[in-house]
């Protein structure tokens, strides 16, 4: 055994005094050593800078969001993702590693330190419930629990995935000063300062047994009382027992609940104890584990349980009283036969490390032969066995057909597993976009005056106008959403000649007068000069509106005539520009390679938008006039369109030119059809409900009846067309987004940030780009349809100065509720995808909803969802033709219903207790396809 005590590991600030060190974990890769002490931070350490003694950077990150003295830090297991702590400002926090670059708020200070080991942790749960003090935590072996104990006399139970509260335990009299999880899956023990040992069942979080006799003669009083459970699961080790008046370590026997059995040798009360994770053997001697104890008689003893005798023991080892110890196995003995390190810190504030080799220990067993040995306990893992985890007897498959949908499931469920972090990532959200590099600029070139001085002579940067905008995006596309179509976005002015590039973000503002039509005499002067100034146009030329203007319900701000206006087609990158001249304009259609395409000469009016796609140019005039052409060719496809009033965004995607006007009606064209797939249908009801809840948002008296606004309090961001149906999908200033149901005639919300609160699928506000609200540039991250809307609506609501208050706090959603939630939410997800024609989303969501359903056994909602996507049982065929319309649709988002069914049935079937209406169905399925 070496002995290593490095003295730059400690938690000081100030250099003069050491702070006292609580408690400590190996990461389970062995790369970081976590420390936790008195100055209310937790530490990351390099091991290789103890272990090997490299000169590599030894301090990696220091995490202080906690404002109290953190007591306990355990890695979660297997890939440790998750690092818990707790302290006794009586707050739990679960931090994540933040791969991405170091952002203020993520509350670790790693952007302090140098050096290419640096990592910034972020809090991403903060779990309330505990009332005093949290003295020890632990996670079960599968991380599915996370467990914590306090001064408060309690045990809490959390999930480990959602970190909800599951249960608590509430068996001890006086304080719970530690708590380990047994390795098989079944029980949770858990000391107190009232001289017992109380086992938890982990199905029902029952008391199981109570141990005491260990316990009743011990006197002494300790900080913590760590127990451990050894690795093959026979017993657990309890801290701070007595053998009469001797402190001892009592090994307390598995089923029988009996400590015949006792560490012994040390002089006072034993703080903590610590198994090894693994199982050893030596040469032929039969496998043992091993398990180290350290208390206050400050020093440490290790012993494997097949010896009466501790193999190792350091004496006087600290000037304080141990708190906490914490082991890890390197996979292979390397160059100096070192097999396991055992860490220990301790109240004066320093660290010893012990490093064992092959002869004094042995090597690990096998995993499978460990996992053996955990069987006989009822531990069943991945491959079956008489019970699971919980302590239930699994259920059996009770047909050849449910065998042959779990085979289906296995070879795609590794699959499954690594897109579920993508599908999720469509419904949260990703981190920031890295912003796109700045056009390199000239050097700037000193001059020399008449007077002798120097002076720095002004240079070009870049164009105000032309063709530097982004190229408009498809609905499919992951582009910002309305690029390439037209809005009343202004540029700089540039010397004489005003330029606006119509590929800027889309902002259009909007009054909603009330839920009727007003008189224009009803408001007075006032309301007349509100909105002649939001129309009233600030270039050359004047724009002529309609007389009803000032009756209409909802006033959007027009664009103003500018000199030159230019816009990107999306798929052929072609640049349609218009050049505007006292009555006249030039619309001019360049390729990519920079050749003219065409050239147009329109007299008497001037271009105020443009919108191009492969198919279709559209050009707005002036004079309320709308132009279509032939993309390619400039061909005019129709005689000049009138509307009632001048158009506020213009949108061709396809075959489909989208146009909204000022008064709030939106119309879609089908060019190549010579139909209207939408006619005048208004947005005003978008509009009146968004200030309605910005209202309610606000408190503001008026909230529910509030008959006329002239304020504007909201925007659209966005208007586009579902490039297979041309159905127009609207976005506002407040982050919702809505899709016009061509057959229900009626717009449907199908994203709403404040919605879902509580889901295991809402989204969290992604970082801001830029401040304040209004024409930010956005690119989504997000490829799906429907993602990339919900993303960019999430963006907006980032921007908005308004507080969200809809999504709660931490732990304020019952494990139920969200649950609930959750299946809600992703039921809205299939539908909303269905609703903009999105195959991709509904495939994935469907899959998702199959996953969740499995998961919580909801026959009643399985049946449904399952007979909806069969139909009639009596047509046969994927996608048949000869289904009624009326009562069932083969299709969802150009999608066979019942490919989707056979997708979600194996996933179904991965819960045996729904295994009769799954195989049903699926003897169903297969004599129909």
């Amino acid at each position: 055994m070496r002995i290593t005590k490095p003295e730059w590991l400690r938690h000081d600030a100030d250099k003069k005094k050491l702070s006292a060190i609580f408690s400590l974990d190996f990461h389970p890769d062995g790369t970081r050593l976590a420390t936790s002490g008195m100055d209310n931070k937790i530490r990351l350490w390099n091991t290789r800078a103890i272990t090997a003694k490299d000169q590599e950077q030894r301090l990696i990150s220091t995490l202080s969001s906690h404002s109290g003295a953190v007591l306990c830090v355990r890695f979660s297991h297997g890939d440790g993702r998750y690092l818990a702590s707790g302290a006794d400002d009586m707050v739990v926090l679960i931090w994540e590693r933040d791969e991405g670059e170091f952002m203020p708020g993520n509350l670790s200070a790693s952007s302090a330190l140098s050096g290419p080991l640096s990592e910034t942790w972020r809090p991403m749960r903060r779990l309330t419930g505990h009332e005093s003090d949290v003295c020890d935590l632990a996670w079960s072996p599968d991380n599915r629990f996370l467990a914590t104990c306090g001064l408060d006399n309690t045990v809490l139970v959390w999930d480990g995935a959602t970190f909800e509260r599951v249960a608590k335990l509430t068996g001890h009299e006086q304080f719970v000063k530690g708590l380990t999880f047994d390795p098989a899956g079944k029980y949770l023990a858990t000391q107190s300062d009232d001289k017992t040992m109380r086992i938890w069942r982990t199905s029902d979080w029952a008391q199981h047994a109570v141990v005491s006799r260990p316990f009743e003669d011990n006197l002494f009083s300790t900080y913590f009382r760590r127990p451990s459970w050894s690795p093959d699961g026979d017993c657990v080790a309890a801290a701070n027992a007595a053998n009469g008046k001797v402190p001892v370590a009592a090994v307390v026997s598995r089923d029988e609940w009996t400590a015949d059995l006792s560490f012994v040798g040390h002089r006072a009360a034993v703080e903590a104890v610590r198994f090894n994770p693994n199982v050893f053997r030596r040469a032929e001697s039969p496998a043992s584990c091993v398990c180290a104890a350290g208390g206050q008689d400050r020093g440490v003893s290790v012993w494997l349980t097949s010896q009466h005798m501790p193999i190792a023991a350091a004496t006087n080892l600290f000037a304080g009283n141990l708190m906490d110890l914490a082991w890890h196995t390197a996979p292979a003995a390397g160059d100096d036969g070192v097999v396991a390190v055992l860490a220990a810190c301790s109240y004066d504030g320093t660290v010893a490390v012990m490093e064992f080799t092959e002869a004094e220990l042995g090597r690990p067993i096998p995993a499978q032969e460990q996992q053996a040995m955990l069987r006989k306990h009822g531990w069943i893992g991945r491959s079956g066995g008489d019970d699971d985890a919980s302590g239930q007897r699994p259920m059996l498959a009770e047909s050849v057909e449910q065998l042959r949908l779990e085979q289906l499931a296995e070879p795609a469920a590794a699959d499954r597993d690594s897109r579920i972090a993508q599908i999720m990532d469509a419904c949260l959200l990703p981190a920031a976009p890295a912003a796109e590099p700045p056009m390199a600029a000239e050097a700037p070139v000193p001059v020399m005056t008449k007077s002798g001085k120097k002076r720095v002579a002004p240079v070009f940067v870049r164009p105000l106008g032309g063709h530097a905008a982004q190229p408009s995006p498809a609905i499919g596309q992951a582009q910002p959403l309305g690029a390439g179509s037209s809005t009343a976005a202004t540029a700089p002015p540039a010397a004489s000649v005003e330029r606006v590039a119509v590929d800027a973000p889309v902002w259009i503002e909007a009054r909603a007068l009330g839920t009727r039509a007003l008189a224009a005499e009803s408001d007075g002067g006032a309301a007349g000069a509100a909105i002649a100034a939001t129309v009233q146009p600030l270039g050359r030329q004047t724009l002529v509106h309609a007389q009803s203007i000032s009756a209409a319900r909802v006033h959007l701000s027009v664009p103003r005539v500018v000199a030159h206006v230019t816009c990107t087609a999306t798929a052929t990158r072609a640049v349609l520009a218009a050049y505007n001249q006292a009555a006249a304009s030039t619309v001019v259609s360049t390729a990519e390679d920079g050749s003219v395409m065409w050239t147009k000469h329109m007299t008497g009016s001037a271009v105020a938008l443009l919108a191009a796609s492969d198919a279709v140019a559209a050009a707005s005039c002036s004079d309320g006039s709308l132009h279509v052409f032939d993309s390619a060719s400039g061909a005019r496809l129709l005689p000049p369109i009138v509307g009632e009033a001048h158009l506020a965004h213009l949108r061709c995607v396809g075959r489909f030119c989208l146009a909204l006007d000022c008064v709030g009606q939106l119309t879609v064209w089908d060019v190549d059809r010579l139909s209207a797939v939408v006619d005048h249908v208004s947005v005003a009801p978008l509009l009146y409900s968004a200030e309605l809840a910005a209202d309610h948002q606000t408190g503001g008296e008026d909230a529910v009846r509030a008959p006329k606004r002239h304020k504007a309090t909201v925007a659209l961001t966005a208007a586009d067309v579902a490039p297979d149906t041309g159905a127009p999908i609207v976005c506002l200033s407040d982050g919702r987004a809505f899709a016009y149901h061509l057959q229900l005639r009626s717009w449907l919300c199908i994203g709403d940030p404040t919605a879902y609160a509580g889901s295991e699928f809402a989204p969290r506000p992604p970082l801001a780009h830029g401040g304040g609200v209004g024409r930010v540039a956005f690119t989504p991250t997000v490829a799906t349809p429907l993602g990339r809307i919900q993303e960019t609506g999430w963006h907006q609501r980032s921007l908005s100065a308004r507080k969200d208050t809809a999504t709660g706090g931490d732990g304020a959603v019952s494990a139920e509720k969200r649950r609930l939630v959750t299946l809600d939410h992703l039921e809205h997800q299939v539908m909303a995808a269905a609703a903009i024609g999105s195959s991709e989303d509904v495939t994935r969501f469907v899959e998702l909803l199959a996953r969740h359903l499995a998961r919580d056994g909801d026959r009643q909602r399985v049946e449904f969802w399952m007979r909806s996507l069969l139909g009639p049982a009596l047509i046969k065929g994927e996608c048949p033709q000869s289904a009624d319309p009326l009562q069932w649709t083969p299709m969802l988002a150009g999608v066979p219903k019942r490919r989707l069914l056979a997708r979600a049935l194996p996933i179904l079937a991965s819960n045996r207790g729904l295994q009769g209406v799954v195989t049903e169905y699926s003897d169903v399925l297969s004599k129909l396809l």
